[in-house]
């Protein structure tokens, strides 16, 4: 028994090293960002821009998790008592299965209100992180587990376990997503304290006086639909956050078919921005590629139900200080539709010129 909680324990390790290593390293950019991205997080990164308390929370949550479920299936797998490399090996990956899928469960209970099934589904991807993170690590818990000597109540050990991991799975993406709301609500304070005083990057204040014309809610001109093309209440439009690499930016854009039935889509989004006043900001809007994203131009687009459609804003870096700044960010499927409205936090400011891509199934390839 010793042997199996030693090796679920390097597990856990495992599990916190690789989820930290690729946030850490994408803040020193480079070629240290690109190594974070080859390593196998199971996470996303995605438990580390909460409140630190949360934080916390979340990660001891999922180590518990992790350790448990290992224990427990290990002592499923074993034979005899003791635990074969293999077993071990597909131990490590059904733990990461078993704690993405709890991940992925809590991520679509929440989202499924707001996007609908077929949205709430195109956001998962916990599970098949995480089961990859397992089959690149599992080997080294299973070499300590192998040949582990029989307890002398193995079915207490495994009941014990299970009792933990159950109680872990269902903590899990309680506390994830309270910690995400929380994230939300300190994102909120903040951009209120930030209309209170300066902007502590040198952007300048909001004014309420300031003259400018708003974000049109639809654009000056229109860009022909394809046949078939995707219906407005066919689509979920989503924002995710912004990357950054070396002096380089880039906002990535999303398309869901939330309808039954497959639609098309061609061309390039229509995207534009606004400043701290709520006013248009003047940008330069070309279409094509970037360091950040490669453009494959437009073509014919059709769309299952469920399939996503990717598209992305790249620019180059810009000082903040006293400037009108991109705090609003307006997308549309194409020119000639309704803008959908984001709150963004970007370096962009007056005069920035704006690489877009053409909305292509894949992710936009790095330029």
């Amino acid at each position: 028994m010793t042997r199996r909680l030693a090796a679920a324990a390097v597990l856990a390790a495992l599990w916190l090293l690789c989820g930290l290593g690729p946030y850490l390293l994408q803040f020193a950019g480079g070629q240290a960002a690109t190594l974070g991205r080859m390593i196998p997080s199971p996470m996303r990164g995605g438990f580390f821009g909460v409140p630190v308390g949360w934080a916390v929370t979340v990660h001891v949550i999922a180590v518990v998790l992790v350790a448990a479920a290992y224990t427990m299936l290990c002592g499923w797998l074993a034979r005899d008592g003791r635990v074969s490399f293999a077993s071990g090996w597909l131990a490590a990956v059904l733990t990461g299965f078993t704690v993405g899928g709890v991940l992925d469960a809590g991520e679509f209970v929440t989202t499924v209100a707001r996007s609908g099934v077929r949205g709430a589904l195109s956001l998962l991807g916990a599970a098949s992180l995480a089961v990859f993170w397992g089959l690149v690590v599992g080997w080294i818990p299973a070499l300590i587990v192998r040949g582990g000597a029989t307890t002398s109540s193995p079915r207490v050990a495994t009941v014990t376990a299970s009792t933990v991991a159950v109680l872990a799975a269902i903590a899990l993406p309680l506390s994830s997503q309270a910690a995400d709301a929380a994230a939300q609500t300190a994102l909120q304070q903040a951009r209120a304290q930030q209309q209170a005083q300066a902007d502590p990057s040198g952007a300048l204040a909001p004014d309420p006086d300031a003259t400018g014309e708003p974000v049109p809610q639809v654009a000056a001109s229109a860009d022909p639909a394809p046949a078939g093309a995707c219906a407005v209440t066919d689509m979920t439009l989503m924002a995710p956050a912004s990357d950054a690499a070396t002096g380089h930016r880039v906002q990535p854009l999303q398309l869901v078919n939330v309808a039954d039935h497959p639609c098309t889509l061609t061309g390039y989004p229509d995207v534009a921005f606004g400043d701290q006043n709520g006013h248009l900001l003047a940008l330069t809007v070309r279409h094509g590629s970037s360091f950040m994203a490669t453009d494959p131009g437009p073509s014919r687009i059709t769309l299952a139900p469920g399939q996503t459609a990717r598209a992305a804003i790249a620019w180059d870096a810009n000082s903040m200080h006293g400037q009108l700044v991109a705090r609003a960010l307006w997308v549309a499927p194409w020119a000639g539709l309704n803008r959908s409205r984001w709150d963004v936090d970007l370096d962009i400011i007056p005069g920035t010129t704006l690489q877009v891509t053409a909305w292509q199934t894949g992710t936009p390839a790095a330029g």
